[in-house]
Order: C-alpha cells, then sequence, then structure tokens
C-alpha cells in the first residue's frame, strides 16, 4: 500500500462518504481533493430518486491539523434536481 493511500485511510478515514480524488503534500498544508458520491438520491421533500445534476459546487470545510499542518479539504458537490413537482410546503 502506498504512503499516501494509507494517509488517506487512516487520517482521512471520516470521508468515507465521499469519493478522495487525491491528497497533496504542499509544505505547511496538506490538501485533500474529495467529491460527492455518484449516483441517484433521495429528494429531500418528496423521497423520489433522481439523478438529475442541476450544477456542482466547492466547498471548503474546515478541518484540524494533521502533524502540526494545516488540512485544506476541497469537495465537489453536486446540486441535484427533483423531477417530481411536488413542491416544498410553505415555512411560516
Amino acid at each position: 500500500m502506498s504512503e499516501m493511500a494509507m494517509l488517506v485511510g487512516v487520517v482521512f478515514s471520516g470521508l468515507s462518504a465521499l469519493v478522495i480524488e487525491g491528497v497533496e503534500d504542499a509544505g505547511d498544508v496538506v490538501v485533500v481533493r474529495a467529491s460527492t458520491k455518484g449516483g441517484a438520491v433521495a429528494c429531500p421533500v418528496c423521497g423520489t430518486l433522481t439523478g438529475r445534476v442541476h450544477a456542482f459546487h466547492e466547498r471548503v470545510p474546515a478541518d484540524v491539523p494533521v502533524d502540526g499542518r494545516r488540512v485544506l479539504v476541497r469537495l465537489r458537490i453536486r446540486r441535484m434536481r427533483c423531477c417530481n413537482r411536488v413542491r416544498a410546503p410553505d415555512v411560516p
């Protein structure tokens, strides 16, 4: 097992719900590139499964230092579109 694969498997095990695309040692910063897994997901409003992607966005969630170095997680997420015509209830 390569050193980088071991680092991802042990140190970043909390990112198991993501696809780790790469880890870069940039000196005083460790950069982790990840994305959400592909496939259909349930709509939070109606529960219908959808695989229709509306857009992609990048998030940079905060993470704890590793070996005294800052960790920068670059997370590419999908924004999905539900194909069902059910709308979210109005919230007063």
